[in-house]
């Protein structure tokens, strides 16, 4: 298992939806620098013949070792539990079946 890329979400408010200033961007845009920031997303739906925009800033980098761990442990844990899951479902069936 690797470190991989992984995007993390700011908490920074981005109000562009209707429309901004270009001041009002260049100084958006210079906070989320300063936050970290890599990439915005723009994303468009519609939800109950709605329309809406969801606009929202993230950090896109090589994870931390400490990411990275909790990441694998995460990974490990849920490996665990289907391997459980696997073992009774063998113990139920010979039981079931005189195995």
């Amino acid at each position: 298992m690797e470190k991989q890329e992984q995007d993390f979400k700011l908490d920074y408010s981005l109000d562009w939806t209707y429309g901004v200033s270009i001041e009002q961007l260049k100084k958006d845009i210079e906070e989320l620098e300063k936050l970290g920031a890599t990439h915005v997303n723009i994303e468009h739906g519609i939800s109950y013949d709605c329309s809406y925009v969801e606009i929202g800033a993230i950090c896109r980098r090589i994870e931390t070792d400490e990411e990275f761990e909790q990441r694998k442990k995460e990974v490990e844990a849920r490996q665990e539990q289907h391997r459980q899951r696997e073992l009774k479902q063998l113990a139920d069936l010979k039981a079931k079946y005189g195995l």
